[in-house]
């Protein structure tokens, strides 16, 4: 991965490579930070296979230490300040790092006591250095050493494609998070699909303002912006109208994010359509797009002629392995066809394939998938089997094109009065609603029918919605059993780190209501 920086430093030096707020980085800058961090981590202790944690947002900081951790064959943690202080602890005790990078604080919270916390709690932690600095503690800085080029040499010449290089944990929205374990392989796997069918090349301008501990900064973003010799744009926070205005000032020419995010900026009073003209690629990922935001990605795809895709993708493969064409028309479920060095098949409860318009779970095959989970061999079993499928607990099916299609996580699906009835296919038609900006359903008990479903839906700013409206619009177009028992309108939902909707938190609203 590291090699992606040094290539365009030769090629174009000069070009920026990193903007963060007032700081420009070039690709020269970059390379040169790279080695000079990587000598600093084999100086304090960091060896091949060695983890390097990271609690920050995004700054500059995160690409170089990801960056500098793969160039001497380390393996990079992205963690969220956001994150509790247990959650911290559970994957610093799952991944044993031998040096703690920290930003000092986040949202008025000091991360100092916690961090001092952990380099007690755990032996394997030789040092913490804190971003920007702070009183009685080494700097990030700190850690650049000057460039050994014997050193670096000696100790990683034979750095190659099969070595770890990124553990990413899972949101835990399902359960316990798991270390996803990422080789280099995998990675530029990946990212050879992804940077050129999302429109990244060198003259593009790319927003990074998602949390480092997901797939989406790491490696769809950071890493296809690296690969493509893109600029990466990153913010440390995401709000609606910082993101426009960041949008509009930098140029921005590629934006990739979750729904929520799109329909919170378009709901914001300082959105106009003309502020987007210069994006040239709009990716949106992670759950199903209401009509409501289909019409305005068309509508500014449209000002300035920008490609508007979806795709189906996953921690475990680094990012999408499916992708729509920009040109044709998308359909309620659609992600696309699957990428050339992959492979997709449907397979019913006994893992055998299924036909074309049959529903199933999605197994997908190739160089993109993870190594496993981290010191979980026999939830890896569970999920990879000795040909090489990852078993994904989503459920979809194929149309006879090849397109696949997604009805949501079979882990999320519940029986209703022994029907099953899957979240995605009630959440699409409440997002329809033209009151409604975004819905979630879950499944909850119930002694008559067992479960029954309970949707939580958010209206657009200024709309009011009764219960009764929205269960007579359900009636229009789900079958009874569908139709959920139960609904909270509310301003707002419950979010994971990832900007998903947190169903394990919509179910605790629920008593509440």
């Amino acid at each position: 991965l590291w090699q992606e920086a040094a290539r365009w430093a030769a090629e174009k030096p000069g070009a920026e490579a990193l903007v963060f707020g007032e700081r420009r980085i070039s690709w020269s800058e970059l390379s040169k930070s790279v080695d000079a961090l990587a000598c600093g981590m084999l100086r304090a202790g960091v060896a091949r296979g060695d983890c390097v944690a990271q609690i920050s947002m995004a700054c500059p900081e995160f690409v170089i230490a990801f960056l500098a951790a793969s160039r001497i064959g380390a393996v990079w943690v992205g963690l969220n300040p956001k994150q509790t202080r247990d959650e911290l602890r559970r994957a610093l005790e799952d991944c044993q790092p031998t040096l703690l990078l920290t930003i000092p604080g986040h949202a008025g919270k000091s991360l100092l006591e916690t961090v001092q916390l952990f380099c007690c709690e755990f032996p394997c932690i030789l040092g913490a250095h804190v971003i920007g600095g702070a009183e009685d503690w080494p700097s990030f800085d700190e850690l650049y050493a000057e460039v050994d080029e014997e050193l670096l040499a000696r100790t990683c010449g034979d750095i190659s494609p099969e070595d770890d290089c990124l553990l990413m944990y899972t949101s835990g929205s399902s359960g316990v998070p798991k270390g996803v374990l990422h080789c280099n392989r995998s990675l530029l796997a990946n990212v050879d699909q992804e940077a050129p069918l999302f429109g990244i090349g060198n003259d593009s301008r790319i927003l990074l303002h998602f949390p480092i501990n997901h797939v989406a900064a790491d490696v769809e973003i950071a890493l296809c912006a690296l690969h493509g010799g893109a600029t990466i744009v990153l913010m440390d926070h995401f709000s609606p109208e910082d993101t426009l205005d960041t949008i509009e000032r930098e140029g921005i020419t590629v934006l990739g994010q979750v729904p929520l995010m799109y329909l919170l900026e378009f709901a914001s009073p300082a959105f106009r359509p003309e502020r987007l003209r210069g994006l040239k690629t709009l990716v949106w990922g992670g759950s199903a797009a209401s009509p409501s935001l289909l019409e305005h990605l068309k509508i500014i795809g449209d000002l300035g002629g920008a490609a508007v895709i979806t795709g189906y993708g996953a921690t475990e493969f680094g990012g999408f392995i499916t992708v729509t064409d920009s040109d044709e028309q998308l359909l309620p479920g659609m992600v696309g066809r699957v990428y050339d060095n992959c492979e997709i098949k449907i397979v019913g409860a006994d893992r055998m394939e299924v036909p074309a318009g049959t529903q199933g779970e999605i197994a997908v095959r190739g160089p993109v998938l993870m190594k496993g989970y981290l010191n979980k061999s026999q939830l890896t079993a569970e999920v990879m089997d000795g040909g090489g499928w990852f078993y994904t607990r989503d459920a979809g099916y194929l149309d006879e094109e090849g397109r696949l299609y997604i009805c949501g996580r079979l882990s999320e699906m519940y029986k209703s009065g022994g029907e099953n009835v899957h979240p995605s296919e009630v959440e699409a038609v409440l997002d329809a609603h033209p009151k409604v900006m975004f819905s979630a359903v879950v499944g909850m008990p119930d002694a008559l029918y067992d479960e029954v479903g309970h949707a939580f839906v958010m209206p657009h700013p200024g709309e009011e919605l009764t219960v009764e409206e929205l269960r007579l619009y359900c009636r229009d177009s789900l079958a009874a059993y569908k139709i959920p028992k139960g609904f909270t309108i509310c301003p707002e939902l419950p979010l994971l780190p990832n900007g998903k909707v947190d169903k394990k938190g919509l179910i605790g609203l629920v008593g509440k209501d």
